[in-house]
């Protein structure tokens, strides 16, 4: 009967574990799989929604307006870490992007030739917009060739930098957003004992610089609920930082780099296959004309 109910016990926690495995794949391809694609070609409208929430909680008037800014910070480094580890897991996820900028960019120049330059034909605008993509698409098939672990390895760095720095000062202007709210929601050692003043947004950059390292000297402390929370959350992407730094490495050890290259470089030669075609239907069109 004993062992019965330990069958029936490992039983039901392989199936729980199942139904966990299943909804985390789910979950990763859409926040790292679609979401997280999306989200890197327009990285730079997370960058402004980050200034913006900065500017608004130093600079709102309300306490409403305080909040607000405080939201957008949070969803915006939420929506910075999707990125983030987007990139881990697509290590040239860059030079799909750039493929992508680049077929946008010759859409445009084929728009720009036919409006600007109305009285020249039309093979002639098509001519020089073929010679514009031949070129990116010739450069850019020769960075890939040429891709290796030390370049992903770079591009690991810069990012954890950058992502060290966004969630430092993002906390730090969530935390000088709390202060304005609530002025008890930290408490300063030294302005207690009369040493030093407190509350402004360099006293909480430093704060917020020693809360993600988990150093904790404990000059500084958060007292207002709100904020104990806001810290605890801070403290919780400094551990996803170092899940991060442990899986890039991961990735640049036993990837399928050369694999995902491969494929790259092949899509890359599709789109100058498909310049070529351009070029010989030019060619037909000239010997047409002579």
């Amino acid at each position: 009967m004993h062992k019965k109910i330990i069958f029936q016990i490992e039983r039901l926690t392989e199936k729980v574990y199942s139904v966990i495995d299943f909804f985390g794949e789910r979950l990763k391809g859409l926040f790292f799989g679609r979401l997280g694609i999306r989200l890197t070609y327009r990285r730079e409208a997370v960058i402004i929604l980050l200034i913006t929430a900065a500017a608004l909680i130093f600079f709102a008037p309300s306490r409403w307006s305080v909040w607000s800014g405080i939201l957008l910070m949070m969803v915006s480094m939420f929506l910075w870490l999707i990125i983030i580890f987007s990139w881990t897991l697509d290590p040239m996820i860059d030079y799909k992007i750039r493929i992508h900028k680049i077929k946008r960019w010759g859409e445009k120049l084929l728009k720009y030739l036919s409006s600007e330059f109305k009285g020249i034909e039309a093979r002639h605008h098509m001519e020089a917009y073929a010679w514009g993509k031949l070129a990116y698409f010739e450069e850019l098939k020769s960075e890939v060739a040429g891709f290796s672990k030390t370049n992903l390895l770079q591009k690991f760095l810069g990012r954890f930098f950058s992502t060290f720095m966004i969630l430092i000062l993002g906390y730090a202007f969530i935390f000088f957003g709390l202060q304005k709210i609530t002025a008890d929601s930290f408490v300063s050692v030294a302005q207690q004992s009369g040493l030093a003043a407190f509350g402004s947004i360099v006293d909480f950059i430093y704060y917020s610089a020693i809360t993600i390292a988990t150093v904790g000297y404990g000059d500084i402390y958060p007292v207002h609920t709100f904020a104990r929370v806001f810290v605890l959350a801070e403290v919780l992407c400094g551990a996803l930082l170092v899940i991060f730094v442990v899986s890039s490495f991961t990735a640049i050890s036993i990837s399928l780099t050369a694999e995902r290259q491969k494929a790259l470089i092949g899509e890359i030669e599709k789109e100058i296959h498909g310049i070529d075609k351009i070029f010989s239907e030019l060619k037909h069109l000239q010997k047409e004309d002579k």
